[in-house]
């Protein structure tokens, strides 16, 4: 059962948007939701009694992580973010065109699109090619699957437009 316990609070903390019971049954590979429920529970009530700087919540059938309230202006001040605002632009950008020039990319946005291809390279979210003088990027696998997006989509206005 600890073992199980274990497994469980591993993956909602890896899962920072919070993961269905039922999710968390197939992962885990339990058929016993009811099982699942009251390990989460048994989870939240440890935390509660450490008197943790962090809490486990529900919030419309997803359970996750949060920092406490009273922690959270703390968290906001020391928190960095994954990538700067101008990486992230330039990975829309790259995202957006589905595939373009290296070359291209850097007349549009400046040189130092270099430093933020390098990036993203390191970071697995585009993938690059030689072509010519330059080369071809293109958003990789991990891009769509870290943005929760099937391969080849990309929101556009339309798309947004129907969303709201």
């Amino acid at each position: 059962m600890s073992d199980l316990k274990s497994k469980i609070e591993a993956v909602l903390f890896c899962m920072p948007d919070g993961v269905s019971i039922r999710k968390l049954s197939s992962i885990c590979g339990i058929g016993a939701s009811g099982k699942i429920r009251k390990i989460i529970n048994d989870i939240k009530a440890d935390y509660e009694k450490r008197d943790a700087g962090i809490k486990l919540v529900e919030l419309n059938d997803v359970w996750k992580f949060q920092v406490k309230d009273e922690h959270l202006e703390l968290v906001e001040n020391a928190a960095e973010p994954e990538m700067s605002k101008s990486v992230l632009e330039t990975l829309g950008y790259i995202a957006w065109k589905k595939e373009i020039l290296q070359s291209s990319l850097v007349k549009a946005r400046s040189t130092k699109s270099y430093e933020h291809i390098k990036e993203l390279e390191d970071r697995g979210l585009i993938e690059a090619e030689p072509y010519k003088n330059t080369r071809k990027l293109r958003p990789s696998k991990k891009f769509y699957k870290y943005f929760n997006l099937k391969e080849g989509e990309i929101l556009n206005s339309d798309k947004l437009e129907s969303q709201s």
